[in-house]
């Protein structure tokens, strides 16, 4: 798993839950570019993908991401939160760029 440091590594200026997402969303599509997960038979997918895009409907800009984690099966009968459970994509370590404001 891509271990964090909370008081470290996550930039000072995220406050709110939408920023904290959409630094997580760019993170992990930054270090695992290329892998890839079974999602269905014959089927595979990036585990990470995050983009910018314009909507012209609405003329702004939207952050567009995509994650698959893989979630251990002990969450059926396990106690803990859902988000305990989630498996580790890779051990590479985020680099010093995502880490500053």
């Amino acid at each position: 798993m891509t271990a964090i440091n909370l008081a470290t590594d996550i930039p000072s200026q995220i406050n709110t839950l939408e920023k904290l997402t959409a630094w997580c969303q760019l993170t992990l599509q930054h270090i695992n570019p290329q892998m890839r997960a079974i999602e269905g038979v014959g089927y595979e997918e990036r585990v990470a993908q995050a983009g910018i895009f314009y909507v012209a409907a609405d003329n702004k800009y939207r952050l567009l991401g995509r994650t698959s984690i893989q979630i251990s099966a002990d969450y059926l009968a396990g106690g803990m939160k859902q988000w305990q459970y989630a498996q580790e994509l890779s051990t590479t370590a985020i680099p010093a760029t995502f880490r500053s404001n």
